[in-house]
């Protein structure tokens, strides 16, 4: 089943539910939100990361998760969302209109499915320093960040496996006639854009969470953090116990 076909076969089940009037915060709705929201992946589906330590341990001993922006600052790579920086121009006023804003506020951490770690992953993550890789599932991930008290969880966060294309692919989409064409109800097309990366990383099977910061109100207890670091970073309240399921030490710990 494709990305959208999941997207819409959950959608559907959403939908029906809706209409035998069970509320957003059931546990019913939830569970068919959170569904669509991971396209084609299972909740049993096991995913890897690599953490440097002091990260991970700052996370768990406050009880956050903390995701990076998703841009072409935060991984390197000019061609990561790609449609950040598109504008244009109102047709009837002629002011520009940035519409790299609705992709802009997506927040997003990198998992992957290979069960067994490269040399070259180390190296790449750890940015040589004390590194722990952990195992957890899809589910697990999710169901500790959508939550029936945020309003707008059906819209929030996606777990979405990359979409591998060749770097011309993703150069042509960044435009206007794509954006627009984009827009519509539930974010999913514009979260997809995310979730493009060039072939050249095809290796790494990357599943990525992403989080949209734009929503508002954000959830209970979710702050925003210009200032700590190279890139903004929001911090999600999450729940650690039980979350990891095995957990190897890197070469540089």
């Amino acid at each position: 089943m494709s990305n959208l076909d999941h997207f819409l076969y959950w959608n559907n089940i959403a939908n029906a539910l809706d209409s035998q009037g069970h509320s957003l915060e059931s546990g019913e709705m939830l569970n068919a939100y959170t569904r669509r929201n991971m396209f084609d992946i299972e909740p049993e589906k096991k995913i890897y990361r690599i953490f440097q330590r002091d990260f991970l341990e700052y996370d768990m001993s406050h009880n956050i998760i903390t995701l990076p922006v998703a841009s072409a600052g935060s991984w390197e790579d000019p061609l990561e969302n790609p449609l950040a920086n598109v504008s244009g121009l109102d047709e009837v006023s002629g002011a520009s209109i940035d519409y790299g804003a609705l992709v802009r506020s997506f927040h997003a951490l990198c998992w992957t499915q290979r069960e067994k770690a490269r040399s070259s992953d180390w190296s790449s993550f750890s940015h040589g320093k004390p590194a722990i890789r952990i195992t957890t599932t899809a589910g697990k991930l999710m169901q500790r960040l959508v939550r029936s008290d945020d309003s707008g969880y059906m819209h929030r966060t996606w777990l979405v496996n990359i979409e591998y294309v060749e770097s011309d692919r993703i150069q042509a989409m960044q435009n206007l006639t794509e954006v627009l064409s984009r827009i519509e109800s539930t974010g999913t097309l514009l979260v997809l854009t995310a979730a493009m990366v060039r072939t050249t990383f095809q290796d790494e099977s990357e599943v990525r969470l992403i989080f949209d910061r734009s929503l508002s109100p954000l959830p209970s207890g979710v702050t925003y953090d210009m200032n700590s670091g190279p890139v903004p970073l929001v911090r999600i309240p999450f729940d650690w116990a039980d979350f990891i399921e095995n957990s190897e030490d890197g070469p540089f710990s």
